[in-house]
């Protein structure tokens, strides 16, 4: 048994870190303060990294663009540094999982159940790895996910139980 709990950080969650003006933000601020405080072991898959990346350059793009009318190739090349540096810096919070065959087997399985296949890939490498929890701020994935899913205000309650701690 291990003595924290393996937390799986849904891309919604990472991209409330590094994007401002989110509306879950500080609750997922919150969170991540609590998991490093507490040690907790969270972990992200492969897909989860890529989509922070393409997530957050897309909204540093939009906002050049609104400012400026127009992206030179200087900025693109910024926010695309910019980005990977997001991408370590989830290293440093949590460890990056690849996905497995299996994996796309069993998000094929979920799909009755939620018809996103990258939240269903999420889910599989869940069950696979045996998370205790998976973090997320997707109402909807959180009422249908075959794991303990849970949001960030809860992983934050929970982490700061004294068996968690």
């Amino acid at each position: 048994m291990r003595d924290k709990p393996l937390i799986m950080v849904d891309t919604n969650v990472w991209v409330d870190l590094y994007v401002p003006g989110r509306p879950n933000r500080n609750d997922s601020l919150a969170f991540f303060e609590e998991a490093r405080r507490s040690r907790a072991e969270l972990v992200f898959t492969l897909e989860i990294a890529q989509a922070v990346f393409r997530v957050v350059t897309h909204e540093a793009k939009r906002w050049i663009r609104q400012g400026k009318g127009e992206l030179s190739e200087e900025y693109a090349r910024a926010i695309a540094d910019h980005a990977w540096g997001f991408v370590q810096d989830m290293q440093e919070y949590g460890t990056p999982v690849g996905s497995s065959t299996p994996d796309l087997w069993m998000a094929t399985k979920l799909r009755d159940g939620h018809p996103e296949i990258e939240d269903n890939l999420i889910v599989a490498a869940c069950m696979r790895l045996g998370t205790d929890y998976l973090v997320t701020n997707d109402t909807k994935l959180l009422r249908h996910a075959p794991v303990a899913a849970v949001d960030p205000p809860m992983m934050t309650r929970l982490l700061r139980l004294p068996s968690q701690s």
